[in-house]
C-alpha cells in the first residue's frame, strides 16, 4: 500500500461517532456452507401465508446478486434434474405468529358538513371518528436440506414485524376483539382473533434482506475503525493524533500520513499502531493490516493499563473477513489486486 509521504494539514475536521476509513468490501456470511450452496430449490413454508412467502423467498434467491452476477441457481428437483458436481439443496422452512396487537381509539377532527356549493364550505362541524391500530409480530426459521443426503445445511430464525393504522366514521367496535364475561373488550391474539392477511406479509417481507445477507455473500461499505484515546500519555497529547483520528472519514490519505509519521516516532504506543493498521485494512492490504492489529493488542496487553476491546475487536473482525475472502477465492476465482 502507499501512503502519502507528505505531512497535510488535516486539524479542524469534524469527527464522526465512530471514526474511521470506509472502504468497499466482500463481505461473507459465518455460514459459508449456505454460501457455497448455489444451487437451490425452494420447498414448502408452513404458517400464515406459506405458499405466498415460498414464492417470495424463491424471488429473493433469484434477484441475490455479488459483484453484479446473480449468485444462486433456481434448480426444480421435482423435475428430476440433480445437479452434477455441485453441492446444492432444497429451502424450506416455517412461519409462526409471535404476537398480534389490536387497539380501537376514537378521535375527533373538523369537517364540513353544509356546502353553499364547490370548494364552498357553509358550516363545519367536529366530527368523531372510530381508529385501529394494529401490530403484528412474526418469525420464519428457514432452513437448507442438501439435496441427496438429506443433512440439514443451515437454520436460523428471523423476527419481522408490521403495523397498520386506519380511522373511519362508520366503524364496526370490536371487530378485531371479543367482548369478556365482566363487559370489557380484549383485542388481538388474546381474543382469538387473526392478523389480516396484507399485515402478515408485510411483516414477512421484512425477513427476506437479513436473510438474504446470511446466506449469500454481498458487496457493502466496511469501516477500518480507530481508537479514538491513545494509551500513552505523551501520544495523546500529541495535537497530531486527536487531528489524524478526526481527519479519518473525510481525509482518509491526509490522516493515514500523520498515522504513519506518528508510527515512526512512536512505534510501540498501540493506538498508533492500530489505527495505522486501518489505514492498510481500508487499503485492502490485509496482510499488513493483520499484522499490525496483531502487533497492537500485543502492545495493549503489555501495557498492564485498562485495554480497549477495540484492539481485539479488529484483529477477530479483520480475520473473519479474510477467511470469507478465501471462500469467495475458491467459489469465484477472484485474484486480488496487487498492492504497489
Amino acid at each position: 500500500m502507499k501512503l502519502a509521504l507528505s505531512l497535510i494539514a488535516v486539524a479542524g475536521l469534524t469527527a464522526c461517532a465512530t471514526p474511521g476509513i470506509d472502504y468497499s468490501a466482500r463481505l461473507v456470511p459465518a455460514n459459508t456452507e449456505a454460501v457455497e450452496t448455489r444451487t437451490v430449490d425452494v420447498g414448502r413454508f408452513n404458517g400464515p401465508a406459506g405458499n405466498w412467502y415460498a414464492s417470495e423467498f424463491e424471488a429473493m434467491l433469484s434477484n441475490a446478486t455479488f459483484d453484479g452476477m446473480p449468485w444462486f441457481s433456481i434448480a426444480r428437483y421435482s423435475d428430476g434434474y440433480v445437479p452434477d458436481g455441485q453441492r446444492a439443496g432444497i429451502y424450506e422452512g416455517n412461519i409462526d405468529i409471535e404476537g398480534y396487537e389490536a387497539e380501537e381509539y376514537s378521535t375527533s377532527q373538523t369537517e364540513c358538513v353544509e356546502w353553499d356549493g364547490p370548494f364552498d364550505c357553509e358550516r363545519r362541524a367536529e366530527v368523531e371518528q372510530i381508529c385501529l391500530r394494529e401490530t403484528v409480530n412474526v418469525s420464519v426459521t428457514p432452513r437448507l436440506i442438501e439435496y441427496g443426503s438429506g443433512r440439514m445445511i443451515y437454520q436460523d430464525t428471523f423476527f419481522g414485524s408490521s403495523s397498520a393504522e386506519s380511522c373511519e366514521d362508520v366503524y364496526v367496535v370490536g371487530r378485531r376483539g371479543r367482548r369478556g364475561h365482566g363487559g370489557g373488550w380484549t383485542y388481538g391474539l388474546s381474543a382469538g382473533m387473526q392478523p389480516p392477511p396484507g399485515l402478515v406479509r408485510d411483516a414477512l417481507v421484512s425477513t427476506l434482506s437479513d436473510i438474504r445477507n446470511e446466506i449469500a455473500p454481498r458487496n457493502a461499505v466496511m469501516r477500518a475503525v480507530f481508537v479514538k484515546d491513545a494509551m500513552d500519555p505523551v501520544v495523546a497529547a500529541d495535537p497530531r493524533f486527536e487531528s489524524a483520528v478526526d481527519a479519518g472519514n473525510r481525509s482518509p490519505d491526509a490522516s493515514c500520513a500523520v498515522w504513519q509519521d506518528l508510527h515512526v516516532q512512536y512505534p510501540s504506543a498501540p493506538a498508533v499502531t492500530h489505527n495505522l493498521a486501518a489505514c492498510y485494512e481500508s487499503a485492502a492490504n490485509f496482510n499488513e493490516a493483520h499484522a499490525l492489529y496483531a502487533e497492537a493488542a500485543q502492545q495493549a496487553r503489555a501495557s498492564g493499563m485498562q485495554v480497549d476491546p477495540q484492539y481485539a475487536d479488529s484483529l477477530s473482525r479483520l480475520s473473519a473477513y479474510r477467511n470469507g475472502l478465501q471462500v469467495l477465492d475458491r467459489l469465484t476465482g477472484y485474484t486480488a489486486p496487487a498492492i504497489n
